[in-house]
């Protein structure tokens, strides 16, 4: 049975699995953690509401153009929120992405840091970075 978790291929990955693993992820106050299979919300941790993450879910997909993105910064402005929010959004295999949510001014040194710390974590679920 381990050697069928541990092949497992990424498409069969529980959302379980990965809220497990971003447990792990240490966070700053006003982050939150998202990742998408296309515009679905398939897990996150952090500050915002279920409810923004889905919105964030839903922008990043809207604006995501696959056509060669590495990496996208992009600003957000939540419904009933006054304040932009900084999104760092990678793509991952099978359609997946995680995008990173902070306040506007936060910085992109740090929140690439924790990327790079996320990215090793979801390789180990089967939906590490999109190959080049």
């Amino acid at each position: 049975m381990a050697e069928q978790e541990e092949t497992q291929p990424a498409n069969d990955v529980e959302p379980e699995v990965v809220r497990s693993l971003l447990q792990h992820v240490p966070l700053g106050a006003g982050q939150t953690i998202i990742i998408t299979q296309g515009s679905q919300l398939f897990a996150f941790r952090g500050a915002l509401k279920q409810v923004e993450a889905l919105d964030v879910a839903v922008y990043v997909a809207h604006e995501w153009r696959d056509v060669g993105q590495t990496m996208r910064v992009q600003f957000m402005r939540l419904p009933l929120s006054p304040l932009s929010r900084l999104l760092l959004t990678y793509p991952l295999r099978n359609e997946y992405r995680l995008t990173l949510v902070d306040s506007e001014d936060a910085s992109l040194d740090q929140l690439r840091k924790l990327s790079n710390q996320l990215l090793g974590v979801l390789e180990v679920a089967g939906i590490g970075r999109k190959p080049l």
